[in-house]
Formats: C-alpha cells, structure tokens, sequence
C-alpha cells in the first residue's frame, strides 16, 4: 500500500490535474484533436493515434510518409507462411515477451525469477537480472531506455536497457492482501508506466490499475473502473491519454488523467485474459478465458462514438496473450494447453478476422486429454517492429522461446511464395531455379540446368521421362511425340525394335509361369521377347528339328539367326543341353543330365548318359558304378531285362529278366538248379537242392538213398532209382 504522504501528494496532482482541465477545457472542446495531429477529431479517421496520413485516411499513422496511412500501406506480410526459426528450451515457464523498438533484441520474463534480453537474430542471451521472483509481465519502453518487469512479489522494477541495472530500484505496488501483479505496459511516450493488479485467487483487496513515473518510480495515479476486483493486463492508447483494462468479465476504456471511465465494455468473456490497443487506435482486442464450454477473442473497432466487437473467435481453449502488427493490419493471439487449439498462435486479419496463419510447439495426443495432456499454453506473444517475426514465450510442459519467421521466399529466388498483394507468386516455393508456370502443369518455364523444365511451357502436359510438361494421352509419363505407343500406357519405347515394348509385364502363376505377357523380357535382343519359364532365356528358337521333339504345348516361334534361346521354355531350372539329348545341362535342378557333353538316353538312375542296351539305366563309368542299393549305374549293361546285382554275384534282381537271381540278398554262383544261390561243393548246385553241398562230385540222389547219381563221382548209386541197392561189387548188374 501507499504511505499517507503519497496519497496526499496524489490528491494535491490530481487536483492541479482538474484545474488546468478546467482552463483548456473549452480550447480543447474548440479545437477537438485529442491526439494533437493537426486534424479534428471529427475528420480523423484515427483518433486516438497521432498520424499525418491524408490520402486515403486522415490522421492516421503513416510511417513512410507517402500519405497512405500504415493500415493500407501496410508491411504485415498478406500470407506470413511463420517459420520456426529458433527455439530456446527451458525447464522454467516463460510468461512474456516484447520486442525492443529496434527489433533486434527481445525481453523476456519466466518463472525462476529472471528477465533476460535476447539477440533475436542470434538467439543469444545478452544479459539477465535477477528479479527475485516469477516475472509475470515485461515491457520495453517505446524511447528504447528501459525495460520493465510486472514481479509476483507485489513489486514492479524498471531497468536500463544497455545494463539491466536498476533505475529506481524495487517499486512496490501493493495494494492489500490476496493480490497479484500480472502486466506491464508503457506509455507512448515512455513517461508512465501502467501495472495491471489482479488477485492471486478469488480473495483478497481488489486489485487496480497503478501508473507509475518513469522519471523517479513514484506513482502518478491508479484506476479501478466500477469498483473491479481484479485486472489481468492493460494496453495504453497510441496517443498514451486512455488505457484498455482487461478484467473479470468486462473491460474498461479509461481516462489516464481524470481516471475517468470513458467506455465500458461488458459482454467479454468470465476473465480478459489479455488485451492489446492497436498502432492506429482504431482497435481493442480482447482474449478470452474458459466460459465453461468454450472462450473467444473478441475483436472491437472505433466507429466513432462507441467500440463495437466487429467480430469474434470462439476457441476449445482459453486464450493468454494477444499482440498487434505494427501496421495494425493483423494481430497474433496464443493459446492454452488443451484441446484442438491448444498450444496454437494464430494470426487474423483485423478487420475481417480471417485467419491467415498459424503457428503451434509441440501437441502430443492433439492436445485432447484435458488436464493431463502434455501441451504447452503460449502465455507470451511478441511482434517485431518490421513484421517479419513474431516470438512466443512458452510454459507448462512446453517450457522456452519460440523464434518465428515469416518465410515468404523459401528458396530465395525473389518470388513470394504467397500473394503479398501482387498477384504474384512463386508456383515452386521450394525450387530456387523455377518460379513460372505459364500452362500450370507443374513444370517450370525455365530451361535447363533448372530443376525440370518445361519443353512444352505453353501447353499443359503431364510428360515426365522423356521430357517434362508436353502431351501424354496414355498417361505413361513419355510425350506422345516421343512415345513408340502413344495410346498404350504399358509401353513407350521398343529399344531392339521387334515390335514388343521395352516394358515387361505378366501375371504370375502358381507354378511360376508368366502369363499374359506384355512387353519385350530382351528389349536388347530383336529374335526374343517372351520368358515364360521367366530363367532369363527366351522362348524362341532356331532349329527346325526341334519340332520331332518340342512338346506341342511349349511355347515360341521359329527365328533365323535367335539368339539366348530356352530349350526347355517351360522349365525355369533348364535352358542349354550341349549334347542335344534333351535333358538340361544345369545342375541345379530336379532333372540335370549326368552327362551333359555326352548324348544319351538313361532315364532312371540318372538322366542323359549312355544306356547301351536301352533300359533306362545308364552304363557304367568310372565316376558312375554300378551299386548293390540299385541307384547307380546298369550292373548289366548290354542286357536290357537286368540292370541291378544287389548281393553283387552276377546274376540280376529282376525276377522277370534274364537268369534272375533265385537268392538276390545273398551272393552264390549257383546256376544249374538255381540262379545266384550259395553253392559251397562249387558243383553248380545251390546247397539248399544239393543233397551233398560238400560234395562237388555229387548233386542228384534219385532214389534218395544218399547215394550220388553221377557214376563218375565218389560214392556213385550203382542203382540210382532203387533205394535198396547203390553197389554191384562183381558187376553183373546185381545188387
């Protein structure tokens, strides 16, 4: 709170105040310029902005003095097209931020206490002062001395811009308990500062409008329209007589001299979060807190007499700060943490309140999950004096500064790369080399070495491999002046011109095969162009011949002279067979001839070879025997009824052929009463029909009387049917 000394000093100001009021008041009724142009107040078209335009507004700012004022003269880039150019990351909340006249550097106040000056071009932290508490506001003063911070100690403190030292040192602004120091604004003139004073909750002393002297830090006066508990910021008019109040619910136009309310706004939302006054006067907008369902900005125009809203926004989430362009063409509003706006700046036109641009930091989920999501609220927006960039000061969950930049040449080609009131723009944006497009195909007018040029720059084409921007009727990427079949758009070129197109294409089986072939498979070879097998050999073929053994169902055409040819055009693991016999010379694959530089005819124990007796089983050789396991070579090459020896004696396995072996899993050299059995007498006998196995000299006993047959064996049957007789010692043919 003031001390009693100061509240009286107060009175006695503010009564000199009223009398030099009274003096010049009927001057001032006469002359009726209040902000002191030289123009009445009911010709000027900016009354509360001193401005020396007078072409097609009077009165009003005109910064290069061509007698357009700014508003319609203005460099506030029509599509911005807001770049991230630079972020600073923080882990405390940056609560504000405001340019220096200049542009070149911006101040910043956050949550650990600090306010900093930045180089806006390099980022740069210039230097810092330690306000020792939250920095809820900051300002820059219009003259470029001073910058000033709005403390959540109850205090304000204004420093010098060269040094940050402090010129008056703290300021206390207190007015009672429960309140809160939420803005800062200077006066045009740099000679007043406003602090806005709010309650820390919903108790406490109702907060008020403080100015504040620049020239000693004493207070000059302070306002509190209609008994308001609280406000939440303040902007000065551009002539520094009225101030906007932002409040609970309403906001206030008010004299800074009589403290006098001048308008009363009452139809904003619950909480004026923010309010900004722009460089022509001619408008006040307000941004909205939560109204339960939705908020809005509002936007409210001088029409002479009265502020009326020309229009309004109406936001998912609350809106926290609000700042004009220069020229006062358009205005950028930040936004809370939630919803489908959440952590979003937005730039309107202000007289129409079309969007033209907008820019957000991060928005994890889209914001959508209310309190717990992890967007961040832009508490802070800052304009630079050329337009050209716009800062954002960022908190919770998305901590830093925000550097913006309107990029409207991307590729520095000297075309916008949207209209800036020109009609011009650039139609490849991102192309330093092309920025015409006469036929509007896509393609630029300018000629190589620029990225693809037009050939075709005043017809509408869609070519793109040949060339650009010409006529392509089938759709096929090639020009019809250069395309070998301008109406298929499979096919463009025919390299070997065989009359099939360099593009391939088929359907593939199940198998394998290619079906429905279109295209040249050998756009390099004129004698093929089909691969059904799809083994990178053709399927036609030179031979004639060939036809005695070509299955009907093989696919190809004779040609003289072919070339890469498929003997087996259906086999994709075969294509040569050097020895003519047609099995397939690769060795991997199912049916590999054995013997593929030697023509044969086997076909069972491998394919290809010599099978001299023709019963599918190869000859022999040294690298190729015969086996007793019947998958080798023929055991028996020149007999065609035998081909397997499986106990290896020389007599077949095959039942059905020539002296099959009667014992095949068991060698023997038997080969009277059987073929291939054990004979141990060696008597050509097997030992099972042998009825003396140990005597080679016997193997029949007719009679059965165990005496040999053969006469001239040992022990010989004297009578070889008579079983009671085998000797006739005498000879006389008795017993």
């Amino acid at each position: 709170m003031a001390s009693d000394s100061t509240q009286a000093s107060r009175r006695g100001l503010t009564l000199v105040a009223l009398m030099v009021l009274v003096v010049f008041l009927p001057f001032a009724t006469n002359a009726a310029d209040s902000d002191g142009d030289g123009v009445e107040d009911s010709l000027d078209d900016c009354p509360w902005s001193s401005g020396t335009s007078t072409v097609d507004r009077d009165g009003c700012p005109d910064r290069d003095n061509d007698g357009t004022s700014d508003f319609n003269d203005g460099w506030a880039i029509g599509n911005p097209n807001f770049q991230n150019e630079f972020t600073t990351t923080s882990s405390s909340d940056y609560y504000a931020v405001d340019f220096s006249p200049d542009g070149e550097m911006i101040v910043t106040g956050s949550e650990d206490g600090f306010l900093r000056i930045w180089n806006v071009s390099t980022h740069i932290n210039l230097r810092s002062a330690n306000a020792g508490s939250d920095v809820n506001g900051v300002a820059w003063s219009p003259d470029g001395q001073y910058v000033a911070a709005a403390i959540n100690d109850d205090t304000i403190n204004m420093y010098y811009a060269s040094n940050l030292t402090s010129v008056h040192g703290v300021i206390s602004v207190d007015v009672g308990g429960g309140d809160q120091v939420n803005s800062i604004d200077f006066s045009p003139d740099s000679s007043l500062m406003a602090v806005a004073i709010g309650r820390s909750g919903n108790g406490g002393t109702n907060g008020e409008i403080t100015l504040i002297n620049t020239a000693d830090g004493t207070e000059f006066g302070n306002l509190n329209p209609n008994g308001e508990d609280r406000f939440y910021d303040v902007a000065f008019s551009p002539d520094g007589r009225h101030v906007a109040a932002a409040a609970n619910g309403d906001f206030f136009v008010v004299n800074v001299t009589t403290s006098a309310t001048a308008w009363s706004i009452s139809d904003p939302s619950d909480a004026v979060n923010a309010i900004a006054w722009s460089p022509d006067g001619n408008y006040i907008i307000m941004c909205g807190g939560w109204e339960g369902s939705s908020a809005s900005v509002d936007m409210y125009q001088f029409t002479g007499s009265s502020w009326t809203r020309i229009w309004q926004k109406t936001t998912s989430t609350s809106c926290a700060s609000v700042d004009f362009s220069s020229d006062s063409t358009q205005v950028a509003v930040g936004m809370y943490w939630y919803q489908t706006d959440g952590n979003t700046a937005y730039v309107y036109q202000v007289d129409t309140g079309n969007q033209v641009d907008s820019v957000s930091g991060p928005r994890p989920g889209s914001c959508s999950s209310g309190n717990n999501n992890n967007c961040g609220t832009i508490y802070g927006v800052s304009w630079s004096p050329d337009n050209t960039r716009i800062v954002t000061a960022h908190g919770r969950n998305d901590e830093g500064v925000y550097y913006w930049f309107a990029d409207i040449d991307e590729d520095n080609d000297g075309y916008n790369t949207t209209d800036q009131g020109d009609g011009i723009v650039d139609a490849f944006p991102s192309d330093g080399t092309q920025w015409d497009d006469s036929d509007g195909d896509g393609y630029g007018d300018n000629p190589a070495p620029a990225l693809q040029p037009d050939e075709c720059p005043s017809v509408f084409g869609n070519s793109t491999e040949d060339r650009y921007g010409c006529l392509d009727a089938d759709g096929d990427g090639w020009s019809d002046l250069n395309d070998w079949a301008p109406a298929n758009k499979e096919q463009w070129v025919d390299a070997d011109n065989d009359g099939y197109g360099d593009n391939y294409l088929f359907d593939l089986a199940t198998n394998l095969l290619h079906l429905n072939q279109r295209g040249d498979a050998f756009p390099d070879d004129a004698t093929q162009w089909n691969d059904t097998d799809g083994d990178s050999y053709g399927d036609n073929y030179e031979d004639a011949s060939w036809n005695s053994y070509r299955a009907p169902e093989w696919p190809g055409l004779i040609i003289v002279g072919a070339q890469n040819i498929d003997v087996f055009p259906l086999d994709r693991t075969q294509w040569r067979d050097t020895d003519g016999d047609w099995v397939g010379d690769e060795q991997m694959s199912d049916r590999p001839d054995g013997c593929p530089t030697i023509y044969g005819n086997s076909t069972y124990d491998r394919l290809g070879c010599v099978d001299t007796d023709g019963d599918g089983y190869s000859d022999p050789d040294a690298n190729w025997p015969a086996t007793t396991d019947c998958y080798g070579a023929d055991a028996f090459p020149n007999d065609a009824t035998q081909w397997c020896d499986e106990d290896n004696d020389g007599f077949g396995s095959n039942p059905e052929g020539n002296n099959p072996d009667d014992c095949p899993n068991q060698a023997g050299p038997s080969n009277q009463n059987e073929f291939g059995c054990p004979d141990r007498d060696g008597d050509g006998w097997s030992n099972s029909g042998d009825p003396f196995p140990d005597d080679g000299t016997q193997w029949i006993d007719t009679d059965g009387d165990n005496y040999g047959d053969n006469q001239s064996g040992n022990n010989p049957d004297a009578f070889p049917n008579d079983a009671s007789q085998w000797r006739d010692q005498d000879g006389d043919g008795y017993g």
